[in-house]
């Protein structure tokens, strides 16, 4: 008798021991717990893969901030962006507020999952006529005397008027969305900082490489920005502004210091030189604390960054977790 109870107890301390390690290395223990405010990669080019994600150009971060949830960007391929939602336990109806950093196809394809999961989510676009941002303009200036003997199937909506406004379309018709146009505050502590690329370019280079290439200049751009004790914690999705223009313009409208800047800073066009550069004027300068780059920021951009900030620089590949204060 006693053997068989010594037995039992055993198999139940098994039991639950593998339960435990189980559920350590479940996607849902990769979550912090409550109250603690953190930026995790739901989907990138580099990464762990401990939890099987995939792979892909693009970015998308869940960032928990004082018990609000928001996620910013979403991906190249809404396929992929819903494997690794769904591979890292995430559930998109906890979801408070999505934004949008910019038209890019490689943030924004993942907004068809996003939206067929929770179509009524409040979501932050930029003020961009190309993602149907409402716009009002006259398309003509002659006058009617100018026009006169023209019949009215040759004028414009029949000559009786000569205002056009353009309404969002596409994958966000419909949806709870606000496109914004200047820099503000959407919920206590949460900003959205909006600048507009000023030399884009091609891929490779800036200005464009090659004639013909278009320059892309001007399209605006929103960056998420959260007060904290320790600083500012700012969100970038690809920088085409330039990431050190961002975190100019955040700390011109917010002040304070900057704590953390996670996400893509496009600095994987240039050479060592100019990448240690702007490294130089993120830490010195700017005073940038903590620097955790993902996506298009670029592998020795990667590698100068973690040379200059040392242990205050992140990790910040799909399914990094990086952990802010209040």
């Amino acid at each position: 008798m006693k053997n068989t109870l010594r037995i039992v107890a055993l198999l139940l301390v098994a039991l639950l021991l593998v339960s435990l390690v189980a559920l350590s290395e479940s996607p849902s223990a990769q979550t912090p717990g409550a109250g603690q405010n953190s930026i995790l990669n739901l989907y990138d080019a580099f990464g762990y893969q401990k939890h099987g994600t995939i792979l892909d150009w693009g970015f998308s971060a869940l960032v928990r901030y004082n018990g609000k949830t928001i996620l910013f960007d979403t991906g190249n391929n809404a396929d992929h962006f819903e494997h690794n939602v769904k591979a890292l336990g995430v559930d998109l109806n906890q979801v408070d507020i999505a934004v949008l950093s910019h038209r890019h196809v490689d943030h924004i394809s993942g907004f068809d999952y996003m939206l067929k999961v929770k179509p009524a989510v409040k979501a932050y676009l930029p003020a961009d006529p190309a993602l149907g941002a409402p716009q009002h303009f006259t398309v003509s200036h002659d006058s009617k005397e100018s026009l006169a003997g023209l019949p009215p199937e040759q004028l414009y909506f029949d000559g009786k008027t000569n205002s056009i406004e353009y309404k969002p379309g596409e994958r966000f018709h419909g949806a709870n969305q606000e496109f914004v146009g200047t820099s503000r505050e959407i919920a206590p502590g949460i900003y959205l900082i909006v600048t507009r690329s000023v030399m884009m370019g091609d891929f490779n280079a800036y200005p464009p490489s090659e004639p013909g290439h278009p320059d892309l200049a001007g399209f605006p751009e929103l960056s998420l920005a959260l007060k904290t004790e320790k600083g500012i914690v700012l969100i970038t999705g690809c920088s085409h502004s330039k990431v050190e223009e961002i975190v100019r313009a955040t700390k011109r409208y917010l002040g304070g210091n900057i704590d953390l800047v996670e996400g893509g800073f496009h600095l994987l066009p240039y050479d060592a030189s100019y990448i240690s550069n702007i490294a130089r004027i993120m830490k010195d300068d700017l005073g940038v604390r903590r620097v955790a780059p993902a996506h298009c920021t670029g592998n020795l951009a990667f590698k100068i960054l973690r040379e200059v900030y040392g242990e205050n620089y992140n990790y910040a590949g799909v399914e990094s977790e990086v952990m802010f204060s209040h």
